[in-house]
């Protein structure tokens, strides 16, 4: 559940959502169904309807954009959950996932910024770095594992500006929150996000 939502928090349009999922060989068959069914027992509809859980895209370019790359994932993966509307009026997509898509789709590749997840398999943990590393991005990564020491040396491979072990997304006051390569420039919280706004000065004169 907490992977699910990782992904799918406000639809999945969440800077820092989970946007691909790696997961070895051993579990893939049995996270790829936990998913789907988690996927279809969500209840997606308008905010101000008791019991909704997932709301709408935000805007008509966004559905558009996401109606086309599901489309496309057709093709190339294995929609095991969603890619369809509900029968509403408005801009909602049920949520997604799709298995057994290569690493060069464009639903892999693209920040999707809505409510589709690709899952990955992989069997060498080393591989699973580089595969994920080999992105344009690099604003959050989370490891989800039985042993956190564990994965402490994979987090300091992985080039991004957070990495979570064992949650995703968890944002602090205190804690400095930044990207990696194309996610951004500059910092926010903590006493570097503060440095941000200060401006530097420096006097130099000779005696």
């Amino acid at each position: 559940t907490q992977v699910f939502d990782a992904a799918f928090a406000n639809n999945g349009q969440v800077c820092v959502a989970l946007k691909r999922l790696y997961v070895h060989d051993s579990q893939y068959e049995a996270v790829c169904d936990s998913l789907a069914a988690l996927a279809r027992n969500r209840v997606v509809g308008p905010g101000l309807e008791e019991g909704t859980q997932l709301g709408p895209v935000q805007n008509r370019v966004q559905y558009q954009k996401l109606k086309t790359l599901i489309a496309e994932t057709a093709q190339e993966g294995n929609i095991i959950a969603g890619g369809d509307a509900p029968d509403l009026p408005g801009y909602f997509i049920n949520p997604t996932i799709v298995s057994d898509i290569a690493d060069d789709a464009r639903l892999v590749r693209e920040e999707q910024f809505g409510p589709v997840l690709p899952v990955l398999r992989y069997s060498d943990i080393d591989d699973a770095v580089l595969r994920a590393n080999d992105s344009p991005y690099g604003l959050g990564n989370s490891i989800w594992t039985a042993d956190p020491q564990r994965a402490v040396p994979i987090a300091a491979q992985l080039q991004s500006g957070s990495v979570w072990i064992n949650k995703h997304g968890d944002v602090l006051p205190g804690i400095p929150f930044a990207g990696a390569k194309m996610s951004g420039l500059g910092v926010e919280m903590a006493e570097q996000g503060l440095l941000e706004f200060t401006q530097i000065k420096v006097v130099n004169y000779a005696k």
